[in-house]
């Protein structure tokens, strides 16, 4: 309803047309009444739904959502860059040809220059390590048993200068292996100076049972000064310690650092040096279980939220995540969301369907993951973002979820209904951007918090000086 009265034409609120260009050339508003109106266009501005947000949620007006980038194609990751680039990573044909790097100024001006076409494949992950930008990509689209890649680029001195590659990790996965999708993160090695902590991936052989030991994968690298050639098991994240203290990097150490994943596509670092990441549930039950089976089309399992404490990672053996026996069931219908197994680390947050006002949704297929900006509104500042890449676009599954520190909830920020897939995530302290890879946009959710020099202090000035106008005529 809106907060004054709209009359039909010709009623008492209506006079008649001269008498109302009269009162409008010869008499100004009073000046209370301009800044009514001013103000009022302000607010109803500001609750105006922020588009993708769950208003049945989330306060919209305290958000300010706008797309970064469009056109792109299967954008899937994004990094910001300490010479002032976004670069988004993208994937045309979903990764059946080499991926594409593409730069943007902070502003999203200039286009997206080419930062790098020398990718391979479906490109699924990256992180700042030090000086080099890290991006992982997935081969397996392109052929069978061409493993995945993770290469580390040399930044431009600007934020439109090329890339340059200056090492590449080769990770030789077996054909077949379901999971070969690469989720990376980054810190500074604890007490070494110019030494990198890279926390790799190495996801199950298949959907719902233990990768074998005997089925490992291959570590092995290029324009490194030293990299051990190492087996890695799956079902696993490993720790790969990187010096960049000399003319070429080196990979000094590589520890298996967690067990018992299955998929991992999104980890990051917080300012404690724990390690949060996103693990996917399985697709079907595990053989032999007793579970009850779930509808057609529901998974056995919910998507997880963990975290690695920085104790854990620098020392001791890895702690064991459940996959494929330990896990929270995925609550639908009438089976109920309650741990299956015992013996394991459960994770911090199972994403279990939630129900509003418009209706049921679901938050399926886990993908990358970001610390909330420290600029953000209140409730929304100490956290970390998840998102969701659903079943298809526009689809019941996907959007992006917001788990609190503080609580140990999540709120439901994206809702499905209104992205198709949403991959690649990114903070800084004042901004996150994610990517909708269904839809090819790049958007940037900032804090809307009024400030002076703001729209509306700028309207405010407008109408004055318009009242002034009017009273001199």
């Amino acid at each position: 309803m809106l907060p004054f009265p709209i009359a039909a034409a010709g009623t008492s609120l209506d006079p008649p047309r001269a008498s109302r260009v009269q009162q409008f050339s010869r008499r100004a508003r009073p000046l209370s009444s301009w800044i009514r109106l001013v103000l009022l266009l302000g607010v109803c501005a500001a609750l105006a739904p922020a588009g993708l947000i769950n208003s049945s949620a989330v306060d919209t007006s305290l958000f300010d959502l706008t797309p970064f980038a469009s056109g792109l194609a299967f954008p899937a990751g994004v990094q910001t860059l300490g010479n002032g680039s976004i670069v988004v990573e993208t994937s045309p044909g979903y990764g059946s040809t080499p991926g594409q790097l593409l730069a943007f100024s902070s502003t999203g001006a200039g286009g997206g220059t080419v930062y790098t076409s020398s990718t391979n494949g479906l490109l699924t992950g990256s992180a700042v390590v030090g000086n080099y930008y890290a991006v992982g990509a997935d081969t397996s689209v392109i052929g069978p048993g061409l493993g995945s890649t993770i290469q580390l680029l040399k930044p431009g001195a600007t934020a439109s200068a090329p890339a340059s590659l200056v090492a590449t990790i080769q990770l030789g996965y077996p054909s077949p292996w379901q999971h070969p999708s690469v989720g990376l993160a980054a810190e500074p090695t604890p007490g070494v100076p110019g030494s990198y902590n890279l926390v790799i991936n190495v996801g199950s052989q298949y959907d719902n049972v233990a990768t074998p030991s005997t089925a490992t994968v291959a570590l092995s690298g290029t324009g490194f000064a030293s990299i051990p050639a190492t087996s890695l098991q799956g079902d696993s994240l490993y720790m790969l310690t990187i010096s960049e203290t000399g003319a070429q990097p080196a990979v000094t150490s590589v520890r298996q650092v967690a067990t018992g994943v299955r998929n991992v596509f999104g980890m990051t670092f917080d300012s404690s040096g724990n390690l949060w990441f996103a693990d996917n549930g399985m697709d079907f039950l595990p053989p032999g279980s007793t579970q009850p089976v779930p509808p057609s089309g529901e998974p056995p399992q919910a998507d997880e939220l963990n975290v690695l404490s920085a104790a854990q990672l620098a020392s001791g053996s890895p702690p064991n995540y459940g996959f494929p026996t330990c896990y929270i069931q995925y609550a639908w219908g009438s089976i109920p969301g309650v741990p299956v197994g015992s013996g394991c680390t459960q994770p911090v947050m199972a994403f279990q369907p939630v129900t509003d006002g418009t209706g049921v949704h679901q938050l399926i297929g886990a993908t990358q993951v970001a610390l909330a900006p420290a600029s953000f509104p209140a409730g929304f500042n100490d956290g970390i973002f998840v998102g969701f890449t659903g079943d298809g676009g526009p689809n019941n599954n996907g959007g992006m979820a917001y788990y609190s520190f503080a609580t140990n909830q999540y709120t439901q920020f994206i809702e499905s209904t209104n992205v198709d897939n949403i991959i690649g995530l990114s903070s800084t302290a004042n901004a996150l951007y994610f990517t909708d890879a269904g839809t090819g946009t790049v958007y940037e959710l900032t804090s809307s918090a009024p400030e002076p020099g703001t729209a509306l202090t700028a309207a405010l000035g407008l109408a004055f000086a318009f009242w002034r106008m009017r009273r001199r005529a």
